[in-house]
């Protein structure tokens, strides 16, 4: 199958782009970059693509101010956009102590996806190829990886909005330098990638020859297929993941998550590990490696931490240990509360602070009352027993009620310490009283003996308690 044909295969079998696209293409003037944009040149017409060039002197070589011009002149030629920017990324490497690779990636990216906002682009292409996927593969293995690592470089990824896509990805070094040759292309080449000081240069120049030359000539191929394979298995853990948090998933706020402790525990480790890492990766509001040694530290507060213990991670990221709670948060956030005093009336609706809402509703002995009577979030109460109207508030200092089940009063406070609710919490429980201050009930979690349904009782209340999270997307 000649690359053409191969190129438009792989893209069906992705849905890297499809007809009328908007694309903005990364192009270095490489041999990679160069045979990307003439397969997309020649298959402009057939899918009606809008097509714009970018290319960034990253002023690292001399040589990089004619890249630019050779890279403009070629898509003056075809008739097509181009945009150069330049960036001091020798300086970035200074200022943040970064390696060449990761500080041109930082800038490249985000000047292209500027770029792309600008001219209503939604698609990044990048020339990256077979040999790029391997040796990814390889320098995460060596540096320690998950499946996510080990499945190298995805065709398809989506960051803010804008879908990075890598329609070479299935395409060998070599097919990419024979197809320079055939189509008389003048790639540039960058002579510091044959240096060994670099680690990707030593797997590329000295490990793969020697994999494939002892161990398996067809590595590349292997390997190609193995991360596709892993890719699968990475999704179908990473929905897993997902619906795993939406269980566990008790309050998510700005820059705050708490998760169910008790439902980390009962989890399976690589499950609870995930969970933990989209957690963080939604905190940092990017994906980044989370270091097995902070999730080893994060599983131990976990199992053996006690209620009120902290770590402190990188990235100002902080999990807290609460009771049957974990919190994680970012920044130095206070867990601030919103006062509220409303009344309610019976039937009615009230939405109060922290994403609460209530419902009440009159019922008749007579009615099948008792079936949800059990229900943490629905009180069932004696509507003569109390003087209306019926307000909601926060707790106040000296608040007491005699808990059902109960014969004596009890401070409420103490009663939240019994029940272990954590400290953070309390201030936004509902607490519903009646005219005369008397609590009917904790929203949630205990209604008052005084109150409850008797073989005397004519009228029923009925209130409902809805405590709406957020959805984890």
């Amino acid at each position: 199958m000649d690359l053409l044909n191969k190129f438009k295969e792989y893209n069906k079998k992705e849905v890297l782009f499809k007809n009328e696209d908007n694309i903005l293409l990364g192009v270095s003037g490489g041999p990679d970059s160069l045979t990307m944009l003439n397969l997309f040149l020649r298959i402009k017409k057939i899918y009606n693509l809008n097509i714009v060039v970018f290319h960034l002197n990253h002023k690292f070589r001399e040589e990089a101010g004619e890249e630019a011009v050779y890279v403009k002149s070629i898509c003056q030629k075809s008739n097509i956009p181009v945009i150069i920017k330049e960036y001091d990324v020798p300086a970035l490497i200074k200022r943040e102590a970064l390696s060449p690779e990761e500080a041109a990636r930082k800038i490249r990216f985000s000047l292209m996806q500027k770029e792309a906002r600008n001219y209503n682009i939604s698609k990044i292409a990048l020339a990256h190829n077979k040999d790029d996927l391997v040796e990814t593969i390889l320098l995460h293995m060596f540096r320690g990886t998950g499946l996510k690592g080990l499945s190298g470089i995805d065709p398809v990824t989506e960051i803010n909005g804008i879908k990075i896509i890598h329609p070479l990805l299935n395409t060998s070094r070599y097919e990419i330098e024979q197809y320079c040759q055939e189509y008389d292309l003048e790639p540039r080449f960058d002579k510091s990638n044959e240096s060994t000081i670099y680690t990707r240069n030593k797997i590329r120049l000295d490990i793969i020859p020697y994999l494939e030359k002892n161990i398996n000539p067809g590595l590349k191929d292997v390997m190609f297929n193995m991360s596709e394979l892993i890719r699968k298995e990475n999704s179908f853990m990473s929905n897993l993941t997902k619906d795993f948090i939406s269980e566990i998933l008790i309050e998510e706020g700005n820059n705050l998550i708490r998760v169910d402790i008790i439902k980390l525990k009962d989890s399976p480790e690589v499950l609870r590990m995930r969970a933990i890492q989209k957690v963080i990766y939604k905190l940092k509001d990017k994906e980044v490696n989370v270091y097995n040694n902070h999730l080893k530290l994060i599983g131990d507060l976990i199992f053996t931490g006690n209620t009120g213990n902290m770590l402190d991670l990188p990235d100002d990221i902080k999990v807290k240990k609460s009771y049957d709670s974990l919190i994680f948060t970012k920044g130095n956030i206070e867990i601030n509360f919103i006062k509220f005093d409303k009344v309610m009336e019976i039937p009615g609706k009230i939405i109060i602070a922290n994403n609460q809402k209530l419902e009440s509703s009159l019922l008749s002995p007579d009615k099948d009352w008792e079936k949800n009577k059990l229900n943490p979030n629905i009180c069932f109460f004696d509507i003569e027993e109390v003087s209306l109207p019926i307000r909601v508030r926060n707790r106040k200092d000296g608040d007491r009620f005699i808990p059902l089940g109960m014969s004596g009063f009890k401070k409420v406070k103490d009663f939240f310490i019994d029940e272990k609710l954590p400290l953070e919490q309390r201030d936004m429980v509902p607490v519903i009283t009646d005219k005369n201050d008397k609590i009917i009930w904790l929203a949630g979690l205990r209604m008052d003996e005084r109150v409850k349904i008797t073989d005397k009782t004519n009228k029923i209340g009925k209130i409902i308690y809805k405590n709406r999270r957020k959805k984890y997307e």
